[in-house]
């Protein structure tokens, strides 16, 4: 397992409540930290398809700082979508988005917002390791498990997700 990271991504941006900030914009650092197995496999390969290409991080990153929203916790969810939506593969993931010289009335050096995510997860019935980016909601992945064998799997192992190979198992 490794962190493939991209820290110190600079944009400026016009995010904020406040009209001025709208107009007029500042600067904003993005953090990103990428838990992954694929380390392994693209250092066998030297294969950028193996791995997770931070380039591509930085532009799913730029995408999001170009749009502007109102607060940085917005931002901050939108950048974590798109990673979910761009790498299956993450293990865990933590962003912040940093807001340079916020303009509170008084010298602040930045306001900032974090959010470290976990996606790996154990199967309560095999006890095998797995990926669940929708941990809420894990019977999404199986609409046509039937609602009473649902009910009883949330029973049996206590709310928990299972992974795709048990529930392929219970949906038939």
């Amino acid at each position: 397992m490794a962190v493939i990271a991209l820290e110190g991504m600079k944009f400026y941006a016009y995010h904020g409540v406040y009209e001025a900030e709208q107009k007029i914009g500042t600067d904003y650092v993005v953090d990103v930290y990428i838990q992954t197995a694929v380390t392994a496999v693209a250092a066998k390969s030297d294969k950028l398809e193996a791995t997770v290409n931070y380039e591509s991080v930085f532009q799913l990153c730029k995408l999001e700082m170009q749009q502007p929203k109102q607060l940085i916790e917005t931002v901050l969810a939108k950048i974590i979508q798109r990673m979910k939506d761009q790498f299956p593969g993450m293990m865990a993931l933590k962003v912040r988005v940093k807001k340079l010289n916020p303009p509170l009335g008084g010298r602040v050096e930045a306001a900032w917002v974090e959010e470290e995510e976990v996606y790996m997860q154990t199967c309560p019935r095999c006890n095998k390791g797995f990926i669940n980016y929708s941990p809420n909601d894990c019977w999404e992945r199986f609409p046509n498990l039937h609602p009473a064998t649902k009910e009883t799997l949330l029973k049996q192992f206590g709310g928990k997700c299972l992974c795709n190979d048990c529930l392929k198992f219970y949906a038939g």
